[in-house]
Order: C-alpha cells, then sequence, then structure tokens
C-alpha cells in the first residue's frame, strides 16, 4: 500500500468533509494515508524531513497552515489545499472565491430589500467573495452596500461592534452575506443587540455550511456550501497524475455546491404572527434533518392538532407538511448537486425515515428518480 503524508492543521468542519472524500478517493486507488500536524518553531523542518525518512511517503498532501509551507524532498507528488504561498512549481487545489459570493448572491436577489455584504479586510479571498456579491447585486440593478471590517479571521467576534454600528446606519429589511458563518454569527448577534429580528428586519447567509456554528446559532444560519467532496476528488486526481509520471496542471479549482437554507433566510411575513407558529417554525428550521412529523410540530407549539394546524396554515399561507417538505427538498437539491452525492446517506441527512419513504416523494415531487433527476440536471452519476 501506498502511503500519502497529510502535512495540515486541525481541519474545520469543512475541511474534514474534504479530507474525507481525498480519503475515500485515496481507498479506492489502493493508497493509505499518515496525518501530521504543524508545530511552531525553528526545528519544525528538521522534524518534517525525519517524518518523511522515517514514512517514505509516495505523496505528500498539504494543507492550509500559518507559516511558510514544509517542503517536501525533491521529485515527490505534491498538492497543496488552499494555501496562500505554495512552494514553486507545485500543484494547488483552490476554491472559487467568486463562486460563493455569486451563490449568496442568488439565493438572495430575489427579495425587495437592501443589500450589504460583510468582508475582513486583511484577506484578499474575502475581497474576491465580497466583489463577487456585490457585482451580482447590483447586475440586478439594486444596490449593495460593502463592509470591510478591521480584523483577520481568527478574530471575527472581535468585530461585533463595528458590525453593529454599521448595521445601525443600515435601513430594514436588509439581506446580509458574510464572508465566513462564523462572521455571519457575528452579525446576528449585532443585529439581535439592535433589537432587530431575523428574518423580518435582516436576512442573512454565510459561507462554509459549518453545521457546528449554523445549527447552535439563535436562528439557524444559512450557508453557502463548498463542494468539499469535488475538492478531494481533485486533489486525488492531482496526486495520481503525478504519482504516474505525469505533470499535474498547476491549479485545480472548486466552487460551490449549492446553498444550504435554514431559517435566517426564510421568507418573512407581512403580519405580525402567533408565537407558537414562529416556534413551529423555528422547529422546524431546526429539526427537519431529523423524522419529524406534522405532530412533532404542533406538539412543540403547544396546541392540539387540529387547532395547530390550521393557526399554522392560516398564518403562513401553507400547511406544516408543505413547510416540512419544502426544507427537506431544498437539502435534497444540494446534496444531490455534489459530484460525489452518495444515495444511500440521503434519507438520513433529509428526515425521511427509509429509502423508500425518499424515493416515494422524490418521484411524486418530480415525476422521475433521483438518478434520472440527476442526469436531466446535468449532474455526474
Amino acid at each position: 500500500m501506498k502511503t500519502i503524508l497529510v502535512y495540515a492543521q486541525q481541519p474545520s468542519a469543512g475541511y474534514i468533509e474534504l479530507y474525507l472524500s481525498l480519503m475515500r478517493e485515496g481507498r479506492r486507488r489502493g493508497w493509505g494515508f499518515a496525518i501530521v500536524e504543524p508545530m511552531a518553531g525553528p526545528d519544525e523542518a528538521k522534524r518534517m524531513g525525519e517524518v518523511f525518512a522515517t514514512l517514505h511517503p509516495s505523496g505528500f498532501v498539504g494543507g492550509y497552515i500559518d507559516g511558510d509551507p514544509i517542503v517536501p524532498p525533491a521529485g515527490m507528488p505534491s498538492v497543496w489545499i488552499d494555501t496562500s504561498r505554495p512552494p514553486p512549481g507545485v500543484s494547488v487545489v483552490r476554491h472559487d472565491n467568486a463562486s460563493f459570493g455569486i451563490a449568496a448572491a442568488d439565493a438572495l436577489a430575489d427579495h425587495d430589500t437592501d443589500f450589504a455584504v460583510f468582508g475582513l479586510g486583511h484577506h484578499k479571498w474575502s475581497a474576491v467573495r465580497e466583489r463577487a456579491f456585490a457585482e451580482r447585486i447590483r447586475e440586478r440593478g439594486r444596490h449593495c452596500r460593502v463592509v470591510r471590517l478591521h480584523t483577520r479571521e481568527k478574530f471575527q467576534y472581535m468585530a461585533l461592534g463595528e458590525v453593529r454600528e454599521a448595521l445601525a446606519r443600515m435601513k430594514r429589511p436588509v439581506s446580509v452575506f458574510a464572508v465566513t458563518d462564523q462572521l455571519a454569527s457575528v452579525v446576528l448577534m449585532a443585529a439581535d443587540a439592535l433589537g432587530w429580528k431575523c428574518p423580518r428586519d435582516i436576512r442573512l447567509i454565510g459561507v462554509d455550511d459549518n453545521e457546528i456554528v449554523c445549527m447552535n446559532s439563535p436562528v439557524t444560519l444559512s450557508s453557502v456550501h463548498p463542494d468539499w467532496a469535488f475538492g478531494g476528488r481533485l486533489v486525488a486526481e492531482a496526486l495520481e497524475v503525478q504519482m504516474r509520471g505525469g505533470r499535474a496542471a498547476p491549479e485545480y479549482i472548486y466552487g460551490a455546491a449549492g446553498v444550504t437554507r435554514r431559517a435566517s433566510t426564510r421568507v418573512p411575513y407581512a403580519r405580525s404572527r402567533d408565537e407558537r407558529v414562529e416556534r413551529a417554525l423555528a422547529f422546524i428550521a431546526s429539526e427537519f434533518s431529523s423524522p419529524i412529523d406534522v405532530g412533532d410540530v404542533v406538539e412543540a407549539m403547544g396546541y392540539s392538532r387540529s387547532h395547530g394546524e390550521l393557526r399554522f396554515r392560516e398564518e403562513t399561507g401553507k400547511t406544516i407538511l408543505a413547510a416540512l417538505e419544502e426544507m427537506r427538498w431544498q437539502r435534497l437539491v444540494v446534496l444531490l448537486g455534489r459530484r460525489d452525492a452518495d444515495l444511500s446517506s440521503l434519507p438520513d441527512l433529509c428526515g425521511f425515515r427509509s429509502a423508500s419513504a425518499l424515493r416515494q416523494f422524490f418521484r411524486r415531487r418530480t415525476g422521475m428518480s433521483m438518478t434520472e433527476w440527476r442526469v436531466k440536471n446535468r449532474f455526474p452519476v
């Protein structure tokens, strides 16, 4: 078995998905993986030299790290992921930051609000996301305010005061794109401090679809989902080319798989609602990916079944079942759009009790199977 050395800091939730994709691809090729985390200090190059000498890896993958990258032995197949300072002459797999801004704009632009994007002024990748979002909004003849914060990625919560001041100068309602999920959570905190309600006064999308951040927010956050799985596949392909003696391309790009919609972009209603209906909407937004049904939602409302369904339909214009199915459909479309979509995992990820229940739902909604739908929409199968 050939060993691939992966040199990366503890990955974020999103990058875990990329590395898992890489490892699935590697197993198909008969590769094993050794993961080494960077250590700060002047002896790091010496330590890594000893690691290379001990493991004799057949390939090297460098992850996003702080500081100067380690240079593997000459001639070793090597790929770096999303690093801003790769060694000269190596292949780099990068995400398409512009695609994240465009995906967020497309998800927000059909609403009659003002628009704003919050970015991190010290990072070039943030500027690309900001610019793509703003340009997409302006293409539709709408105004977009760009707010560049004076903070770095590691200290986003320190920008809370600055975000609050910027929001206070905006007209409500406003649709906001934040260049990371963590920054989106800061924007939500600032809005709450101003007494704003989400999504009535502010609608919000982040980037990374980090469920640890998005699902633990007081209002669950919608987020652009990078195509991590395709990124992992690109890393494997670039390595394989080199391991066979070929020359890989200098750069490979992966983009956005779609937007995972949660409560922060739910369409607000024009009139005030029953607080128990609000409770039901929040419950659906946070729990739709588990196999809840109408009875569970009504129980969360604290109404009888008949009265709960009646009040929900009066206030939202749709049934509880329709609201549940719409959330599940939105998640399903994102997952089916991934290049290595695992159809067997979809029932568990989308709140269906069985594979047959999912198949029946999908055929009722589209008139075709999931495989047929992916072929029609030109997704790889």
